[in-house]
């Protein structure tokens, strides 16, 4: 009789005991479900009996203080979790819970010494490597950074995950170096091409940056020089001021003087927009140019319209362009249509006639290793050289860059 007793005690006991497991279970199933429809306050009103109940089940913990950080309730998921993960033997989930609670908080101090504290547990973690990674690109701690992507590509035999890092240290570059060569042909009819070329300099400041430039060109057996500089200076609202200013040899093929001055606006959500202006000074007459630019930007695609208008002969220049660039590759592709006055590059001379000019133009920029740039550029026009007669353009540039 008394094993019969024990045997409905056991059996009762044990029903109780799956039940409350089949509710621990379920509990977090619920949980989970709000989470993914974004209810991270419901869920956590799920949670709550849970932790009172099982005050020790750090599995139970540990997503209550993932939920936290979800909800962008950063303190106090870093309260749920620190005790998990300020120990001897922490736990391994804990910490890589509060590591993103530190990183999306932009805390990388804090971030990256826990990284530490994971790598030293498990050393081969390529997710918590390249949050390591970030946070010393983040502290400008870019050596660092660089050495131990090498290390962990080396490991891995992959550089996959950290190319996106990578870049974003060789955008910090200082300087840099570029070369060009201009080719502008024409055919029925023809005539001599023209030839361009330039050698520039640039540097970045905190919030400025500064170009020197030496162009040359050489027109019907002439060769002139034009020696210019640009400027660059960045606002806290995200707007930023260009301004250009040069001086050449000649009068015909560049201008005797010129500047420039443009404004940038804050971008509007995902729309830039510009105003400026352009002067040249010639031996016998003066140009000036009226211009500005409307982008919209809504992801890898940018579709940008600028428009042109010489004031001293009343011409307008349109110049429609789509672009697709690669972030991470730092990869352009560029189409351009264009239509009015203004030639390719706008290398405006003294000749400025009222005549018709169709442009279609593709460009290409391809990165190789971590800093040396290389861009294509191929313009075709369907030019009126007199009016009414017209014929064809061929311009073809070459653009090499170095930064260091």
């Amino acid at each position: 009789m008394k094993s019969i007793y024990y045997s409905i005690c056991l059996l009762f006991i044990s029903f109780i005991t799956f039940a409350q497991e089949t509710n621990v279970d379920e509990t977090l199933a619920n949980a989970k479900r709000e989470v993914e429809k974004g209810n991270y306050d419901k869920a956590l009103t799920l949670m709550d009996p849970l932790r009172a109940k099982y005050p020790q089940d750090e599995d139970i913990q540990t997503y209550t203080g993932r939920i936290y950080s979800w909800k962008k309730d950063y303190k106090t998921a870093i309260k749920v979790l620190s005790p998990l993960t300020d120990r001897v033997n922490p736990n391994i989930e804990a910490l890589q819970a509060i590591i993103n609670v530190y990183f999306w908080s932009e805390n990388f101090e804090k971030c990256n010494l826990y990284c530490d504290t994971y790598l030293a547990i498990n050393p081969k973690s390529v997710e918590i490597i390249q949050i390591k990674a970030t946070c010393l690109e983040k502290l400008n701690r870019d050596q660092e950074a660089l050495e131990l992507i090498e290390k962990a590509s080396f490991a891995d035999n992959s550089t996959q995950a950290f190319k996106g890092i990578r870049t974003l240290i060789g955008r910090k570059a200082k300087n840099a170096v570029s070369v060009s060569y201009l080719n502008i042909s024409t055919s029925d009819p023809g005539q001599s091409p023209f030839h361009y070329g330039y050698a520039e300099y640039s540097h970045k400041f905190s919030k400025s940056a500064i170009v020197g430039r030496a162009n040359i060109g050489n027109v019907s057996n002439e060769t002139q020089m034009l020696f210019e500089t640009d400027f660059y200076q960045t606002f806290s609202n995200k707007s930023y001021l260009y301004a250009n200013a040069g001086l050449s040899t000649g009068e015909t093929i560049f201008p005797v003087a010129k500047a420039g001055l443009e404004y940038y606006f804050k971008p509007y959500k995902k729309f830039e927009y510009s105003l400026g202006a352009r002067f040249m000074h010639f031996d016998s007459d003066d140009i000036t140019l009226l211009t500005g630019q409307l982008a919209y930007n809504p992801g890898i695609y940018s579709f940008a319209y600028r428009p042109y208008y010489d004031t001293s002969n009343e011409l307008f220049s349109h110049v429609l362009s789509i672009q697709r660039t690669n972030e991470e590759k730092e990869r352009i592709i560029r189409l351009e249509l264009q239509y009015g006055n203004v030639p390719y590059l706008y290398l405006y001379n003294n000749f400025t006639q009222p005549l018709k000019a169709y442009r279609i133009g593709v460009q290409y920029q391809h990165r190789f290793g971590d800093s040396f740039f290389v861009r294509p550029i191929f313009l075709y026009e369907d030019e009126e050289y007199i009016p009414g007669q017209y014929r064809n353009r061929f311009n073809v540039q070459l653009i090499v860059t170095k930064r260091f």
